[in-house]
Formats: structure tokens, sequence, C-alpha cells
């Protein structure tokens, strides 16, 4: 492995870049692509007779999720693969073949592609995916494995309009557009105020400000490459919403309304709304979300990262240096492009390789703390984002 060096100018070494993604995909590789994830504990059949109602099903998810050990093995937690840790491989492996025009990064992606085609959710007629595994989102709602959800649908369907942006394949984008409709007919809608605002998943109520900034950024993207007036007017509609809820620093809180938030300003949802406005003005500018964008990324910049390149969890919170904050991080500077974004994203990049990088057998850590670091690797929350992030930092370089 070369060492880690970005000139003055604050972009990347591609020779660097590409050594270390490559590591990281055949660790991934070697694993089939298949983990653990940090919320798989209601998998356990260990658990399963006690998780039966909202706080046991919260006790036993945290209880494996925060443990300072692994418990996983001990409670019979199986490794899987992640719909939406697949997308993110999917796209790395495209970012890679479009920086270098290696086919076998290509064909990596297309298998990939056709793996998430083949496992899209049964619940729904329209394409859309959700994790393997039993969530329970704090109180709000219940969700059980593969059932489809926003985040995790909009993910996938990113990869494949990546996909179409490539090779011209009509088939990628047709999902992508299926997806569409899986968010336009089959997502709950919630009243905030003046806004029409879009729930979490087909089966709750719960309104995430970065579930609606990615919805309408995929609906502005696949509603310009299909010309399809209906999703631009729902990705306006809905962009309005998260404008609206950015506060006067130009932060925002995890879900509305903020006084019930369970996060602040924390660092990788901010990264998914950023990325997602910027997006969204590619097709659709406006002056004043780009004003909101060029205030949010300002507070992204200043209030969520410390010297070198440390991510901060939330704004008042400096521990746990996150992977998925760091990954994140990387993919929203770097698209972000002005200098001082391209600047913090090499000092993020040398961080996060000096720090979360096991040169044993490549894989990523998930955090470390203030006392204690989780190595767990896990598949999609560490591997595939830092990936997703790699493969961005590859095709930029190149």
């Amino acid at each position: 492995m070369q060492s880690v060096h970005r000139p003055s100018s604050g972009e990347f070494d591609p020779d660097v870049v590409r050594d270390y993604l490559d590591e990281a995909l055949a660790y991934a590789q070697r694993e089939d692509y298949a983990g653990w994830d940090p919320y798989d504990g209601l998998t356990s059949p260990v658990l399963d007779p006690f998780a039966r109602n909202t706080f046991t099903r919260l006790v036993c998810m945290h209880g494996v999720h925060k443990f300072p050990a692994n418990l996983r093995p001990l409670l019979g937690i199986e490794k899987r693969r992640n719909a939406k840790g697949i997308a993110l491989f999917a796209t790395s492996y495209l970012d890679a073949y479009e920086a270098t025009g290696d086919e076998t990064y290509l064909q990596s992606a297309e298998s990939l592609l056709e793996w998430l085609w083949e496992n899209r959710a049964i619940q729904s007629d329209n394409p859309s995916w959700g994790y393997p595994f039993d969530w329970q989102n704090s109180n709000k709602f219940f969700l059980p494995e593969y059932y489809p959800s926003i985040v995790a649908s909009v993910f996938v369907a990113q990869a494949f309009v990546r996909h179409y942006d490539l090779t011209g394949d009509e088939e990628s984008l047709e999902v992508a557009d299926g997806t569409c409709r899986f968010i336009m007919d089959e997502i709950n809608r919630v009243q905030v105020r003046e806004f029409e605002t879009f729930a979490y998943t087909p089966y709750d109520d719960y309104v995430v400000i970065n579930a609606n900034a990615l919805a309408a950024s995929l609906l502005a993207v696949v509603g310009d490459r299909t010309s399809t007036e209906e999703y631009g007017e729902r990705a306006d509609e809905v962009m309005a919403f998260v404008l609206d809820v950015q506060d006067e620093k130009g932060a925002w809180y995890y879900s509305e309304p903020s006084d019930q938030s369970h996060l602040s300003h924390d660092n990788f949802h901010t990264g998914f709304v950023l990325e997602s406005i910027h997006d969204y003005l590619e097709v659709c500018p406006d002056e004043d979300l780009q004003a909101g964008y060029e205030n949010g990324m300002q507070f992204y910049r200043e209030e969520l990262f410390d010297e070198g390149g440390k991510p901060r969890f939330e704004s008042d919170k400096r521990y746990p240096r996150d992977v998925h904050a760091s990954a994140q991080a990387i993919r929203t500077f770097v698209k972000d492009g002005s200098p001082e974004s391209l600047a913090l994203a090499a000092d993020i990049f040398e961080w996060a390789m000096a720090n979360l990088f096991d040169e044993s057998d490549g894989h990523f850590y998930r955090r470390r703390g203030r006392v204690l670091s989780d190595k767990t690797p896990y598949m999609r929350w560490n591997q595939g984002w830092m990936c997703y992030a790699l493969g961005t930092a590859l095709a930029h370089a190149a």
C-alpha cells in the first residue's frame, strides 16, 4: 500500500486512491459482499423470543449495537447481503470504470445490479428495497426485514441511474423510473404546514428530512432523464420543504418537528441532504435553494469537522468519529468541487485511511471513540460506504 499523499491543491493522487479502493473491494469480494450490520440484532434466534414489542425490540437491537464487544457470533446472527450496501459497491465499481476504462469494474457492477433486480422487495409491484433485518426506528415505527423504505430504495435506484448515465442502458433507467413510481404512489404522505412531505415507508407517518431530500433528488434526476414533468413538480414541492426547515445556521435536524428529533445536526445525514440538493440543482437550478445549499455547506465544513479532517458525530458532539461520516463527507465535498471543500475532503481521506483502515486484510473499522473503538467489520456501514467514497474520489482525481 502506498503512503497517503496529496498535493497542496487538495487534489487526490489517483494511484493511491485506486490502491485503497481495490483492496477494500477485494475484501468485500472475498466475503461475497455479505456481513454484519450495526442494527441487525433482531435477526438473532436467541433474542427473537424476547423482541415482541417496541421496548424489548429496542433493548435487543441497541444492546447488540452498543455492546463494547461483538456479540453476533454468540447470538447466531448471520452475515447477509444488504441491498443498500450492494448499491454502494455497484456505484463504486461504476465510478472506477469511468475513471479507468477497465471493463472488469463494469462487469462487477453489472453483476451486483442484476442481484439487486432479482432481490427487490416482494411487498411492492414497483422496484423497491429494504434492509435484511427487522428494524425498530425509536418509537416511531417497526419495519420487518426486507420491507421497502424510501432511503434504501433511493440508493439502489441511484446506482441504476449511474449505470444508465455511463452505458446508456435503458433498462437501468426503467428500474429507476419504477422506483420513482414506488415513491410517488406508495410512500405515505404527511402534511407539514403547507407542505405535503414523504414519510419514511409506506407504513408510517415519520417525516425524516434526509429521506425527503433523497426522494426529491431522485425524482428530479429521473424526471430530467425521462422528461417526466410529474416527477419534477413533486421534487420541487418536497425540496421547498427541505429548504423551509433549514435553520438560520444552515443546519437541519434529523426529523420534523425538530423538537422531537433524536439527533440534532449530525454529520452524515447532513451530507445526505447537501448531496441531494447538489444533484437536484444540477437539473433544477433555483437561486433560493442555491443560497441554502451554500449556507449548509459552510455549516457542514465549519461545524462538523475538527482539525485534520476528523469528523464530528454531531455539531456539539465530537465522538465517536464514524466511518460513515468520513465516507459521506468525502463524497459530498468532492461533488461540491469548491477549493475549500476539496481540501477538506483530502484531509478527511488522509485521516480515514490512517485511522479506520486495516491494512492486514483491507477492511475498514466503524469508528474511533474517545476511549473505545469499534473495529467490527460491518459490510454496509463500513466497507460499502468507504468504497462509495473512494469511487467518487477516484472518478474526480482521474
